[in-house]
């Protein structure tokens, strides 16, 4: 099992290379995107050569990074926060000052000047400029701008990030999460105080485990400021394993049954189980639901490494009826996700 996990690892992680060659340097105008899809498809990348070693993982990423780099390519925004995750496990990795260099500005921006809600998380941007989510939480925020503060406390010692990090996370379950369901919502609009469509988004629950295992990984446990985090992960996860089918799998939207079986929802979900597991905040009764995400994952994996059964963009302004029609392609989510799970998944095996 071991071999046939390191081996699909490897499969997948060739695949989203391929992937991002076709989408980010092929294609104009994507061919300098600093952007969170890309962010997430190296993120995917990094995890596969800090388990495997395989170097050529390791170098793309700096590829991908460092064109962007010498174009003057790099821009702020929430979701491109992502791509700084890459900048910093650059610097963890390569150790060349440029990376410290721009990580540094970048957190300047973030702690300083990006834009926050009223109720102090971090409003919502896109690359694109020209949208403008004023006072809008979203979702996916703490897996694209948390992982990296978190992991410039680990790497840098940066205590305020770490404190950033923490009031983040209670101000987005403080607006996000159902206290009757331990779900997440997709979105909270602050001039509405209303939740859009209100859907309990699969991949969107799922961003939210996978970044609080990381955080949580970077900053630690056994802090008492960092408990609340963990309550609110538990409750999370309970109801999530309550709604997980039989063959592992979640549904796009959690608890509507009648939504279609996702992979990208099923990874991030199945990594967070047995990542919670690794870290002690989960009981031993969750390693089975990430096993069984992990048979699920497995089995939507073509020959080609392509993860199969991922759903596409998904914004937060749809009716509750669209996220079921959303369509389903290959996305690099959707390969980082299955990575993260894989990996997660041979590291408790040893």
């Amino acid at each position: 099992m071991k071999e046939l996990l390191s081996e699909t690892i490897c499969r997948v992680a060739d695949a989203t290379i391929t992937l991002m060659r076709a989408e980010y340097e092929n294609q104009h105008p994507e061919i300098y995107r600093w952007d969170w899809q890309p962010g997430v498809g190296l993120y995917g990348l990094v995890r596969a050569y800090e388990l495997t070693g395989e170097s050529r993982f390791i170098e793309y990423s700096q590829h991908y990074v460092d064109r962007l780099l010498d174009a003057d390519q790099v821009s702020y925004s929430i979701n491109g926060s992502m791509l700084f995750e890459i900048v910093l496990k650059l610097y963890e990795h390569r150790g060349e000052d440029r990376y410290r260099t721009e990580l540094r500005y970048f957190l300047r921006w973030l702690l300083r000047s990006a834009a926050r809600c009223q109720n102090g998380c971090f409003e919502h941007s896109w690359t694109e400029t020209d949208i403008h989510l004023i006072d809008q939480v979203w979702i996916d925020t703490l897996f694209m701008a948390g992982i990296v503060l978190a992991d410039a406390y680990r790497l840098l010692g940066r205590d305020d990030c770490r404190a950033e990090v923490v009031a983040q996370f209670a101000a987005h379950r403080a607006c996000l999460q159902d206290p009757g369901t331990g779900l997440f919502r997709h979105l909270h609009d602050g001039r509405t105080n209303g939740h859009m469509a209100g859907a309990y988004w699969g991949r969107g629950n799922g961003w939210m485990a996978a970044s609080t295992v990381d955080v949580l990984e970077a900053i630690e446990t056994g802090d008492p400021a960092h408990k609340p985090i963990i309550e609110s992960f538990r409750q999370q996860m309970n109801a999530a394993r309550a709604l997980q089918e039989p063959d592992g799998a979640f549904h796009t939207v959690l608890d509507d049954p009648d939504t279609y079986l996702e992979m990208s929802a099923t990874a991030a979900l199945g990594y967070a189980a047995l990542k919670g597991v690794r870290l002690g905040v989960l009981g031993d009764e969750f390693r089975q639901v990430g096993e069984k995400a992990t048979h699920a994952v497995l089995a939507h994996i073509k020959p080609d490494g392509i993860v199969d059964r991922v759903s596409g963009g998904t914004s937060g302004f749809i009716t509750y009826e669209a996220y079921n029609e959303i369509p389903i392609s290959p996305r690099l989510y959707g390969q980082a996700l299955a990575i993260l799970l894989l990996a997660e998944h041979l590291r408790l095996r040893g």
